[in-house]
């Protein structure tokens, strides 16, 4: 077996393992598309698959393979990374330790790169909303959904589901509510859990100097770092979910009026 060969079996590797731990949450057509092994009828139902959505078009994108000039980048990277530099005088470093070290380092430079760009971050799913705790329910303006009533100071819990469970490859999450009227947006100091899922419960009071009246309850959750600000959550419709690659932001109408005798 060849340098080059043994180098690509140990990239191949690092990234099954990467892979490991979310085999088996998506079609297992796709590890197979990754691998090279579909039939020619399978790879045309993926490729009609790709152009219904586009998250199917982005899994598409992220599974197939890399081809054979992806591979000769690789090692031609691993190959620079290994040239073993002069040797300095007076060091006790023999040349075979340092050849070594050098192909680890350029092995963990390749597998880093492999995991980077060979599988761009999975988009999130739809999440529904749960809101508990109110006092009671009336009728929003519709007529046809129920809207929670709270009386300020009141506890409040949701819970954010996703629609099909979020592989791990997505990445750390974090979960965050804000409280809109009109201009107003007013973020809550809430307490996070984050199951394994990609589920996110939140718990949480409504501020007690809070004015009575309708607000939207925005609940947002997204990979660490990346959740959008009260100005992104302004220009969102306070009547419908808002999706991008990143996060997900659900809203709920709340009633605000003082809690009765």
């Amino acid at each position: 077996m060849s340098d080059d060969d043994r180098w690509l079996r140990e990239l191949a590797q690092v990234n099954r393992e990467q892979d490991a731990a979310d085999r088996g949450r998506l079609d297992e057509r796709w590890d197979r598309l990754s691998a090279g092994q579909l039939s020619p009828e399978e790879e045309a139902e993926l490729r009609a698959l790709a152009e219904s959505s586009d998250e199917a078009r982005e899994a598409y994108e992220a599974f197939r393979p890399l081809g054979p000039d992806f591979q000769a980048g690789v090692v031609q990277a691993i190959r620079e990374q290994a040239r073993p530099a002069a040797p300095a005088k007076l060091l006790p470093f023999s040349r075979r330790r340092a050849r070594l070290a050098g192909l680890g380092a350029a092995l963990a430079a390749a597998a880093a790169l492999l995991v980077v760009f060979a599988r761009p971050p999975v988009p999130l799913p739809e999440y529904q909303l749960e809101v508990s705790g109110s006092i009671r329910t009336q009728r929003g303006p519709d007529e046809t959904a129920e809207v929670p009533v709270f009386a300020p100071g009141d506890p409040f819990q949701l819970v954010l589901r996703p629609d099909t469970a979020v592989s791990p490859r997505t990445g750390e999450l974090e979960a965050q509510c804000f409280l809109a009227r009109g201009g107003e947006m007013r973020p809550l100091e809430v307490w996070v859990q984050l199951p394994a899922g990609g589920a996110a419960r939140m718990e949480g009071s409504f501020p007690r100097d809070l004015p009575e009246g309708s607000w939207t309850l925005w609940a947002v959750v997204g990979r660490k770092g990346e959740l959008p600000g009260s100005v992104n959550l302004r220009s969102l419709s306070p009547t419908a979910p808002a999706r991008r690659r990143d996060w997900v932001a659900v809203p709920q109408d709340v009633r605000i009026q003082p809690r009765g005798p």
